[in-house]
């Protein structure tokens, strides 16, 4: 699929979105008023009560023990704490209740924390964990991708629209496996197309949710041959 037409694909989503978000206002998920667009699928007062991490302020010491011995892994970072109750609703409802937008506006929020800690520094391109094909057909969208176009639109860092990275099994979902088991499950599930174009550049890839790090370590190892290549993550919420 060439880069306009993925492109013109997204921003059909995006428009329609908006349209339906008249028509149907958005409710915040967190306490159940009514959102207005300019102000996202969140209200501003459960926005700011949202419990934080303190990893991007630290550019993300505290994650780096799932990747120490990935070698071209630079810094990782998740905002929120999955296990309260308004983050895990907001995720539940972005993922498997058709409110993608949640991902795009807590992107946008994400991305501009990322960009005043100093985290986006250096980083060439934003990069979402793809979903398989089949099951993207299923949702009718990767959450990952309104993640990853709201932190591109508050840092002005290019998302890409290539599909560099694809996932090339349709492994079971992670939340449905024990800890044990999660490696394996996400084991040389990705394949990057053209890693030429991804020579020396330091990319950042982003997901909803970091657990055992399992899905994200799979990912960064399936670039480990590109020449020069460096890698960041960003999640919006850890599980741990």
């Amino acid at each position: 699929m060439c880069v306009s037409k993925i492109f013109t694909t997204f921003a059909f989503r995006m428009v329609k979105n908006a349209l339906l978000s008249v028509i149907f206002p958005s409710i915040c998920p967190c306490c159940g008023q009514v959102v207005v667009e300019e102000e996202g699928q969140v209200c501003p007062s459960c926005l700011q009560q949202l419990p934080q991490t303190e990893q991007i302020q630290t550019r993300g010491n505290i994650t780096e023990d799932k990747f120490t011995n990935i070698p071209n892994f630079v810094r990782g970072a998740a905002w929120l704490h999955y296990a309260e109750p308004k983050v895990k609703k907001l995720i539940q409802q972005m993922k498997y209740k058709n409110r993608p937008m949640i991902g795009y506006h807590l992107g946008k929020a994400f991305g501009q924390r990322l960009g005043e800690a100093g985290f986006m520094d250096g980083i060439d391109l934003i990069i979402p964990i793809p979903l398989h094909p089949k099951r993207l057909r299923e949702r009718g969208y990767n959450q990952a991708e309104y993640i990853a176009k709201g932190i591109s639109e508050a840092t002005d860092i290019p998302m890409d629209h290539l599909d560099h990275v694809q996932r090339l099994i349709n492994n079971p979902h992670q939340a449905l496996l024990l800890v044990d088991s999660r490696q394996q499950n996400v084991s040389h599930i990705f394949a990057v197309n053209h890693p030429e174009e991804l020579y020396r550049k330091h990319i950042l890839l982003v997901d909803d949710v970091i657990t055992t790090g399992s899905t994200l370590q799979s990912c960064i190892k399936a670039m480990i041959p590109i020449k020069g290549c460096q890698i960041s993550v960003a999640t919006v919420a850890k599980a741990h």
